[in-house]
This record gives C-alpha cells, structure tokens and sequence, in this order.
C-alpha cells in the first residue's frame, strides 16, 4: 500500500517532471508558455517542499494534510487548465510544440487522477480506490504510451531494441482491448472472476518485463550505448509511473506483491 504522503509525492513529481517535458518541447519562440511552464516547476518545486515539512504519518483527516491539499488541488487544476490550452493549440497546428495532441491526453488523464483523490482530501476523506478495471483504464494508456515514446525517441540505428519495444507495443495494445471487453462481462459477472484475475497477473508479468528491458536500455544511455533523441529525467519517468501503477494492480492480484522488490515512486536520478 502506499501511503497519503508517498501519495502525494509521487504525484507531484510526476506533474512536475509533465511541466519539464512541456518546457522542453517548446521552441524558444513561444515565449509566453515556457515562462508558464517554468513557473509550474518552481510551484511544484515549493509544494514538495512544504511536503517535507508534513510527518509522513499524517493522514487524511490532518488538518496540515487537507490545507495541503488544497493547495495541490490549485497548482494542479491551473496546470491541467494550462496543459488543455497548449492540447488545443497543438491539434490546430497553431503553437511550436514537440509534443502530439495525443501524449497530452495521457499527461491530461493523470493530472486528472490526482484531482479526483484531491477531490477527497480537501474534506478530509479517505479517497475511494480506483477498481481494477478502472486502474486498468488509466495506467495501460501510460504504458502503451511509454513503449511508443521510447520507439520513436531511439535512433534509427538501434534495430535490436526498436524490435523489441514494438513487441511491448503490441501486447500493451492487446491489453487495453481485453480490459474493454473484461469490464463488459462485468454486466453479469462480479469484480474479480477468474478471467480477470489471470488478465491482471498477464499484465503485471508484461508491465515488469518491459521494465527491465527500459531499465537495461537506461543503463545503456547512461554508458552512452544507446543513440537517441531524450534525455535522463524523460526516461526514468517511467519507473515511477510503473511502480504505481504495479501497486496498485498488486492490491487485486496477491501474485504480484513478491514479484515488485520494493519498487521505488521516485526517479533513480532526480
């Protein structure tokens, strides 16, 4: 289980690094967004700090915690409002942007993730967990996502791991299909059926696989073995995210709580 404060944390990291990605995907020449952005990263640079300031033992009925939520709830509705503007501008061709209308759907639906438990917090209550499909709904959009940022972030050169990622791709694509039609048959089948609980120890195999392949493609940037076009902080966004999002499958499927090894919600590097 994670706790409220690792709650928060991860979440503000992870909009944070959003607002890096944004910053720097902007060409110099929008001036007006990459100074918003920037003060994104700053806002959430004083949140994490007053975090730190909050006993990690604090829960959702702390009077700190809810005034601290609600001042999360702020930066984080501004940033979703600022990110929908740059979305807008960018299916329209009318701003300088390296990023596709579609990468912002994925950073858009996570921010609103972290909204919805502030939704809770801010009065003091315990967030209602999201269910196994529903996590499902969120989380193989993000790692689907990952696979295809990772494919089309490495050089043209380096055959062997665009294979191996464009297998990721397409098994992460058959998963969200299986999760549309599991979630149907829950039209007459209770939460949990056998068909659904082997679909998410599948899932959580293919989402720890993948992550040892970027794990061992990381070390190879670092070594300066891997030609590409990114940088560190864009790669290890994924380990976070993924760790999560094991997490919380974990908590439907028992198989997979030996099989995470204390998976880390914070960035190796940063």
């Amino acid at each position: 289980m994670i706790s409220l404060w690792d709650e928060h944390k991860f979440w503000l990291e992870m909009l944070q690094d959003h607002a890096y990605f944004v910053r720097d995907a902007l060409s110099p020449v929008e001036k007006e967004y990459v100074e918003q952005a920037v003060k994104f990263i700053d806002l959430y640079d004083d949140l994490i700090e007053r975090l730190q300031r909050i006993p990690p033992s604090a829960d959702f009925t702390d009077s700190r915690m809810i005034d601290f939520a609600k001042r999360a709830w702020t930066v984080a509705k501004t940033y979703l409002d600022f990110e929908g503007t740059l979305q807008a501008l960018r299916i329209d061709n009318k701003i300088n942007l390296n990023l596709s209308p579609t990468y912002l759907n994925g950073t858009l639906s996570e921010n609103l993730e972290y909204l919805r438990i502030l939704k809770y917090l801010i009065y003091g209550q315990e967030p209602v967990r999201l269910s196994a499909a529903e996590v499902m709904d969120l989380w193989l959009e993000d790692q689907l996502g990952h696979a295809v940022l990772f494919e089309n972030l490495l050089d043209p050169i380096e055959v062997e791991a665009n294979t191996a990622i464009q297998a990721y791709k397409r098994r992460f694509q058959l998963f969200i299909v299986q999760n549309h039609h599991l979630k149907n048959y829950m039209r007459v089948k209770e939460p949990g059926f056998t068909r659904q609980q082997e679909f998410i120890y599948e899932v959580g195999k293919t989402t720890l696989e993948m992550n040892q392949f970027i794990r061992n493609m990381v070390e190879k940037y670092k070594r300066n073995m891997l030609l590409n076009k990114t940088n560190l902080r864009f790669l290890e966004h994924h380990f976070p995210e993924t760790c999560y999002f094991l997490v919380q499958l974990s908590i439907y499927e028992p198989r997979l709580r030996s099989e995470i090894n204390n998976c880390s919600l914070s960035k190796p590097s940063f």
